[in-house]
């Protein structure tokens, strides 16, 4: 929000720095006989055609390879992770340059030092061709109806086959990447894997037999039962029945994804979701959760959720958890030692309850929107929309084994392997032994543009099998879709709703707490709601329902 107003702001000096770049020239250069040829290089989709209508003359047809006939320079900023490998180092891009004869140039940082540095240059004018990670749909907004991002829809159309093919194919895709102004100008993040779940809450089989529980519970008062035997009996064996944490986390996050819709029906969590009549609610209002307080305050009495659950740091939560004290856990059983857990971990299945009798769990984002744009400043459109398109190809149509997957787990048969012909299973090759070796030497594995589709899990590691295995079983049939995260507003809509959104978040996030904890009472839940509806709840629902209805309308 800030940067849009600093944007406008500093139109006037934008409008002279545009102009100046456009009497000047842009940054990128060109080793081809046509390098101090300014004019027939500064090349673009819709004014300088090849002779056949194909392209610009500089490009080489869609499909063959080098993209360009001569090695040209593209400026790329990125945001890299912290204490990463530079880009420049890693195999894949190294590879792309030789394949592509495009010399790329990074410009990176790290963390809120990229957010620094990218809105200063996109605010003074000095910007890369493309910039990769580190935009926001906020930035699209502004930027791309200024010109600085390019609209890629007709690039898309021309020289991005595999891009073009996944939002045909994916009408979801299409509408979070379309802006309002119905331009394309950030492209996405699409990601299908195996151990890209939501994992409810995992408990030890062997605690369930300690206290002579048969079947893992399906309800909330069966949950609260076996809780209760947790607390009261010796469930990890240890000897001691006193040292045993019945239900742990860090925060609200597992009451969200366990407990809220256990007794409200919707995976929203402390946010808005879409009821069954397609109507936009704001779960933390709803009757329900009045029910989910009084039954998580009843837990916390009787000593069945951790007394610091609200006040320990992720680290301090798991040691408890690995230290063999915490009951049920709200992670992936791949946080405990694979080295000394030798029980089956089980997942819970969605709970039903009085006031609900739905199992919900929410459905994982699959989708990071704005991974890159193309900018103003980039002489050669086509080939940066080239080059990109690469990271959306498929296991048929890789391109000297490069393809969406390979960013993600480095070259098959190089760093990787499947174990037998059902690619259900894989495992590295040496001197590769996890994705802690790929960023170092091969890829950023995550969050560059692209598309992954991998669902095999890895051999030889009974956790993570038992994870999938789980998670597969009791919760993928129960995935629902809370309020769309992809759903586009207007700057004015953006810069109200993020205000009252940010406020009310903070206001529930603590009523929930003390309300947990004994510290408000309920009789006030009235007077709770009623501090919703002055804090601006009616106006945000407002904006929230027209955002759903322009969604639903993109993605028929």
């Amino acid at each position: 929000m800030k940067r849009g107003v600093k944007a406008r702001g500093f139109a006037g000096f934008m409008v002279m720095i545009l102009v100046f770049a456009s009497m000047v020239g842009c940054s990128t250069s060109t080793n081809s006989a046509n390098s101090g040829n300014g004019t027939k290089n500064n090349s673009s989709a819709s004014n300088n055609k090849g002779a056949a209508g194909e392209g610009p003359d500089y490009l080489n047809p869609v499909g063959e390879y080098p993209i360009t006939k001569d090695k040209i320079t593209l400026t790329v900023m990125g945001k890299k992770d912290p204490g990463g490998t530079e880009w420049s180092e890693l195999e894949i891009f190294k590879r792309l340059a030789e394949k592509t004869n495009l010399d790329l140039k990074f410009e990176l940082a790290e963390g809120d030092t990229f957010n620094e540095k990218k809105n200063i240059a996109l605010v003074g004018g000095e910007y890369a061709d493309i910039i990769l990670r580190g935009v926001e749909k906020t930035d699209e907004e502004t930027y791309g109806p200024q010109g600085i991002f390019l609209d890629l829809t007709d690039l898309i159309d021309k020289y991005a086959p595999n891009i073009k093919a996944l939002l045909d194919k994916e009408p979801a895709v299409r509408a979070a990447v379309t802006s309002m102004d119905g331009k394309i100008y950030g492209l996405p993040y699409y990601f299908k894997t195996a151990t890209t779940q939501g994992h409810l809450s995992f408990f030890d089989s062997q605690w369930m037999k300690n206290v002579g529980i048969e079947t893992p519970p399906t309800t909330t008062d069966e949950l609260y039962t076996m809780l209760k035997a947790f607390k009261e009996q010796d469930a990890n064996g240890n000897g001691d029945p006193n040292d045993e944490i019945p239900f742990s986390g860090v925060g609200l996050i597992a009451m969200q994804n366990l407990l809220i819709p256990a007794f409200t029906g919707m995976t929203g969590g402390i946010g808005f979701d879409v009821n069954d009549a397609g109507e936009v609610v704001y779960v933390p209002a709803m009757p329900e959760y009045k029910e989910f307080l009084a039954y998580a305050n009843k837990l916390y009495k009787e000593g069945l959720i951790d007394r610091e659950f609200s006040t320990q740091t992720s680290q301090q939560w798991q040691a408890k958890v690995k230290g063999g004290l915490v009951g049920v856990y709200n992670a992936s059983p791949t946080l405990l030692d694979p080295e000394t857990t030798k029980t089956e971990q089980l997942s819970l299945v969605p709970l039903t309850s009085p006031t609900n009798d739905k199992r919900v769990v929410k459905t994982p984002d699959s989708l990071y929107t704005s991974r890159a744009v193309i900018t103003d400043k980039c002489k050669y459109p086509e080939a940066a929309i080239r080059l990109l398109d690469m990271f959306y190809a498929t296991e048929e149509n890789a391109v000297d084994g490069f393809y969406g997957n390979t960013v993600f787990l480095g070259y098959e048969g190089e760093h990787w392997k499947y174990t037998d012909d059902t690619k259900t299973k894989y495992e590295w090759i040496s001197p590769i032994t996890g994705f802690s070796d790929i960023n170092k030497s091969v890829s950023v594995n995550m969050e560059l543009p692209g598309l992954l589709d991998f669902t095999a899990i890895p051999a030889n590691y009974p956790l993570m099998e038992m994870k999938v295995n789980q998670v597969n079983q009791n919760q993928v049939p129960y995935y629902r879709d809370a309020y769309p995260v992809n759903a586009r507003f207007t700057t004015k809509e953006s810069e109200r709703g993020n205000v009252i959104e940010n406020d009310l978040f903070s206001y529930v996030n603590l009523m929930t707490t003390k309300f947990i904890i004994g510290e408000e009472s309920l009789d006030n839940f009235n007077s709770y709601i009623e501090t919703l509806d002055k804090m601006g709840l009616p106006e945000l629902m407002e904006i929230k329902t027209a955002a759903l209805q322009r969604w639903n309308e993109a993605i028929k």
